[in-house]
């Protein structure tokens, strides 16, 4: 009983030391910065609200330092109270020496919220108008109201409670945060940016069974859709958002289906559609990894092709890569993509409309034309590039400025990124035209050969942008080389020319008694006379030295 009386008043004394302190430096903050300051987290709410006015940033910033501040507080205070408790006998509490800023930050950010709470218990409690300072406390123990006392009272034990407890959890808090920083805050921002756009990476896969359904990549749309069209040469059926099990369905009708997953960070779909059409577990997994080089597999029931997409977004300048399996077998084709903005409006237009032979020819042909499609988007982005790449050739030659420089290096690694996904496309369509499988009939290997033609075409184009850009660069370092070798040259043409002037001028400045020219008349117009003439010879010599 004794050592739970003596706790209780030492945390009466650390939370009154503690608000007595800390409403000194709230009073101090609320007369620098005149803003309406709690010293709580209610702070960073208002700040948060009023984010577009005046008072915004600065009560957002007054919050992250006040949280540092109450933390050494609170730490100096645990530190050092064997000099503040009364009741000696309690156990120690261990504090680290040294903490981070971002520790401190936490700390401070979390006894900042428990006060708040505690603040806002304490105002449901009491009646509205009710002072606490000491004045207040005062006046009314005098006329017998012990009412705003017991409250400080009750405050201050609380916030006892409050600061040892928190204090006391510094370090596990410090070890928490050990490789944490200042200087890692974008650490933080990946962290959040992770969690935002929900995306995975090869890292997560570790330690799972081989086939394990792990999406690894960025989820770009919210729901997985289906579409299915159903053709031969003389009907066609399309329907868009469908169930599943209608899809499944289609695999043992005679004609030709085409089936589209949109979305492919479903497990469920992709194991369901896996099942039913017997793709390997592992091919399946494949299908889900956005990360993986593209890349055929050919079994005896169908063929799996992996392909690179590109998608050149004109608004932002932003290259993006999406990932398009396709699996092609005797009846079928299925698609996984993982955004829906394609190239295949002109595949389903021919196959509405009924243009060339598409529709007469089997699944074989399909997969040709999607295939066709994918490699022939990489024209289209190859040609903004080298629209991109002729503006910045001028402005090289023109005025060429640190932008340029980021803009050359953007483009290196966007060509780079071109050039990973369109190599192994050329060993893929080889594949199909030199393979002897029954699922590709000798028709359609014609058709390939075409599409492997293209391939040599984009990868050669690609070659001649990198061979561009990397001069581009050479340029860009002789261009500003050669700025600066200008600059240099006309400062050191103005420092040439004036250091006979200087020299003349120190002549006059020298302290001696007797100067004979300093008592003609005509001396000082003469200097200057020499000057203009000295400098005026210096610049006829560099002109006819083309030095200007």
């Amino acid at each position: 009983m004794r050592n739970k009386i003596g706790i209780i008043i030492n945390r009466l004394v650390y939370g009154f030391t503690f608000a007595f302190l800390y409403q000194i430096v709230i009073g101090i903050a609320t007369s620098l910065l005149s803003l309406p300051l709690t010293g709580n987290i209610q702070d960073l709410i208002s700040g948060v609200e009023q984010i577009d006015s005046q008072q915004g940033p600065w009560l957002v910033a007054w919050w992250i330092i006040s949280t540092i501040i109450i933390t050494v507080m609170a730490l100096m205070i645990i530190r050092y109270k064997k000099y503040l408790s009364p009741y000696k006998d309690e156990k120690n509490i261990e504090v680290p020496p040294r903490i981070t800023i971002v520790t401190a930050i936490i700390i401070g950010a979390l006894i900042s919220f428990l006060f708040f709470l505690l603040d806002s218990i304490i105002g449901l409690i009491i009646k509205s108008g009710t002072a606490t300072d000491v004045e207040a406390i005062y006046q009314a123990a005098i006329v017998g109201d012990f009412v705003p006392l017991v409250i400080s009272i009750i405050f201050s034990i609380v916030a006892g409670f409050i600061i040892v407890g928190v204090a006391g959890k510094t370090s596990k808090v410090k070890e928490m945060t050990k490789d944490i920083g200042l200087q890692d805050i974008t650490k933080i921002s990946k962290i959040l940016n992770k969690t935002m756009t929900q995306k995975t990476s090869l890292a997560d896969t570790i330690g799972h069974s081989p086939g394990a359904l792990i999406h690894v990549g960025q989820q770009r749309v919210e729901n997985v859709r289906i579409d299915i069209v159903e053709y031969d040469p003389e009907t066609i059926t399309e329907k868009s958002d469908v169930k599943i099990e209608e899809c499944l369905e289609s695999k043992d009708k005679p004609n030709v289906s085409w089936i589209n997953v949109i979305g492919i960070h479903d497990p469920k779909i992709i194991e369901a559609f896996g099942n039913s059409f017997e793709i390997h577990p592992l091919h399946q997994a494949n299908i889900m990894n956005t990360e993986l080089r593209p890349s055929i597999e050919i079994s005896d029931n169908y063929i799996m092709i992996m392909l690179k997409m590109p998608h050149y977004i004109s608004e932002t300048g932003k290259l993006e890569l999406e990932q398009i399996s396709i699996i092609l077998a005797k009846d079928h084709v299925v698609t996984f993509q993982e955004i829906e903005a394609d190239f295949f409006d002109q595949i389903r237009k021919r196959l509405r409309s009924k243009t060339g032979t598409i529709r007469n020819l089997k699944s074989d042909y399909l997969a040709y034309a999607i295939i066709d499609a994918i490699i022939d988007s990489y024209f289209l982005v190859i040609e903004k590039i080298g629209d991109i790449t002729e503006e910045l050739e001028e402005e090289l030659m023109q005025n060429p400025t640190a932008e340029t420089m980021q803009t050359i290096q953007t483009l290196k690694r966007r060509m780079i990124s071109l050039r990973k996904s369109i190599w192994p496309a050329r060993e893929i369509i080889d594949f199909l035209v030199r393979d002897s499988t029954i699922l590709i009939l000798d028709n359609t290997r014609t058709y390939l050969r075409d599409v492997y033609n293209h391939v040599i075409q984009v990868i050669d184009t690609i070659e001649g942008l990198r061979d561009v850009i990397g001069g581009m660069l050479d340029t860009y370092l002789s261009s500003v080389s050669n700025r600066t070798n200008e600059v240099m040259k006309t400062l050191t043409i103005i420092a040439s020319i004036f250091i006979p002037i200087t020299f003349i001028a120190s002549i006059y400045g020298t302290n001696f008694v007797y100067v004979p020219e300093l008592q003609w008349e005509g001396s000082y117009f003469s200097m200057l006379t020499g000057m203009a003439v000295v400098s005026g010879m210096m610049i006829l010599w560099f002109k006819r030295k083309k030095w200007l």
